[in-house]
């Protein structure tokens, strides 16, 4: 037989158990569950349908009875969980589902170089040793920069209304997040707020357009092969993180201020010095604070202000009477109008909406009958959780701050007692919860307050009511209509 038969043959049996890959879930995978066929996911580059749709349309049935599914995500089959009560036991068992993030799970693709090994991925002693560096940043904070950035940012809208009627609110957003996040954990100003073309924002703009390619993201094995704009991808993934970093230092190393700030990145910069730490930790961590820094309260923005423009003749005048008159941003901690909108939104619109990155360590079982083989990645659909109705009633679906309570006192034991039962998991949960929920929450509270003391704010007549494709949950390309208060 000829060379090129061989060839054939080769390439033919490796085409063939790619697509039985992609297209079957593995045979120990529990039989028991749903699978979700694997084109599902494509859909919604290959469609207009948004990611609530495909939910409606050809996971919420599945998931709902049965608790979780089989999907394809991210280039393999997972186990997706939706059953609250499933999350909890994943929460609980924390050395079964142990996390595993891009760094374990495509430690070759472009976007594990990006956040590398941090404390949102790390597991074990690794990730104990992140906490106890950076927990008494992340935990106490000066939030005085968000009270001065979200004056800045009603100024940026001003300046936006004059030229056009209709704001589009996604940069203008990243850019308040951004200052907001560079100047309360990492010591030093982005500057976006009062400079629209700075240098290391384009870079980071650059780079986010290089990593979610939507291609790459579906199948990251790609970044295996010696494709030009891969490579190049990398070296600016690289150079970014280097420059990051050296922002932090020339603030706060040279000047010997990381020895009298309570930043987080003192803190890291400090375990650094002791040796602690390595270099590419200090750098990995100081990299996802800002990834997760920026990025999670720009989403959870995004659809604050939509609901507040969408209930602009209801909760949006309730808000506004409630904190016309605070001058205080301490009080705003009180406020039920307020903190039951943004609870409520956080639940409706959960930030980050599928979550993939725990792995097992041996075989198990989830609940009384599904039976996981060991090394299977085991993720959670959040928006399932937060809309059960067995935790939620009959009206899970509907938009209404109401459920959480007619006093602050309730509201928050409401709060607690939904994250308890993972049935409010946008701030995950167990050990694992997210250091960062009480910064992010206060920076809600004072720039929503900012803006409802300058403008009445409306949903602009020009926008369709859709929200992002996939990954990340909040309104899509969201443009927005501000009129300035009379009173000021």
């Amino acid at each position: 037989m000829s060379l090129i038969y061989f060839i054939s043959l080769f390439f033919l049996i490796s085409l063939g158990t790619i697509i039985f890959m992609i297209v079957l879930p593995p045979l120990n995978f529990p039989r028991n569950i749903p699978t979700i066929p694997f084109y599902v996911i494509f859909l919604p580059q290959l469609t207009k349908m948004d990611q609530i749709q495909l939910y409606e349309l050809y996971i919420k049935e599945p998931l709902e009875k049965y608790g979780a599914v089989k999907i394809f995500f991210g280039a393999r089959w997972n186990i997706l969980i939706g059953k609250p009560e499933y999350l909890s036991e994943i929460f609980r068992k924390e050395d079964i589902f142990a996390k595993s993030g891009n760094q374990k799970k495509i430690p070759y693709s472009a976007i594990a170089s990006y956040t590398g090994d941090n404390i949102i991925s790390a597991h074990g002693i690794i990730w104990k040793k992140y906490r106890n560096v950076m927990t008494t940043g992340l935990q106490q904070f000066d939030d005085t920069p968000f009270a001065k950035n979200a004056k800045l940012f009603c100024q940026l809208i001003k300046t936006k209304s004059v030229k056009t009627e209709e704001v589009a609110m996604g940069p203008l957003i990243q850019r308040l997040v951004l200052d907001n996040i560079s100047q309360t954990l990492l010591g030093f100003d982005f500057g976006t707020l009062t400079n629209e073309h700075v240098a290391l924002h384009e870079h980071l703009m650059r780079i986010k357009r290089q990593i979610f390619q939507p291609l790459f993201l579906t199948f990251p094995f790609l970044d295996l092969f010696p494709l030009p704009q891969r490579k190049k991808a990398f070296v600016d993934i690289e150079e970014f993180r280097r420059i990051l970093v050296d922002k932090v230092q020339e603030r706060l190393i040279e000047n010997y201020e990381f020895e009298q700030t309570k930043f987080v990145s003192s803190d890291l910069i400090r375990a650094y010095q002791n040796k602690d730490i390595t270099h590419k930790q200090l750098t990995d961590n100081i990299v996802i604070m800002l990834v997760a820094g920026h990025e999670n309260p720009q989403l959870l923005l995004t659809s604050l202000l939509y609901f507040l423009a969408k209930h602009h003749e209801t909760w949006q005048i309730k808000i506004w009477e409630e904190i016309k008159d605070i001058d205080n941003n301490k009080d705003l901690l009180r406020l039920t109008y307020l903190n039951s909108f943004i609870l409520e939104t956080a639940r409706i619109y959960p930030p980050l909406n599928i979550i993939i990155n725990r792995c097992t360590t041996k075989k198990c079982r989830l609940g009384n009958d599904i039976i996981i083989p060991k090394d299977t990645y085991v993720g959670y659909h959040n928006y399932s959780a937060t809309h059960n109705k067995l935790h939620w009633g009959s009206t899970a679906d509907d938009f209404d701050p109401r459920r959480w309570g007619d006093n602050i006192d309730d509201i928050l034991k409401n709060w607690r007692h939904h994250k308890n039962n993972s049935s409010l998991s946008s701030f995950h949960g167990g050990k694992r919860a997210c250091l960062g929920e009480k910064l992010a929450l206060s920076e809600m509270r004072i720039t929503i307050c900012e803006l409802l003391k300058q403008f009445e704010i409306t949903i602009s007549s020009d926008w369709e009511d859709r929200v992002t494709p996939a990954g990340p949950l909040c309104p899509a390309g969201l443009l927005l209509n501000f009129k300035e208060r009379k009173s000021l």
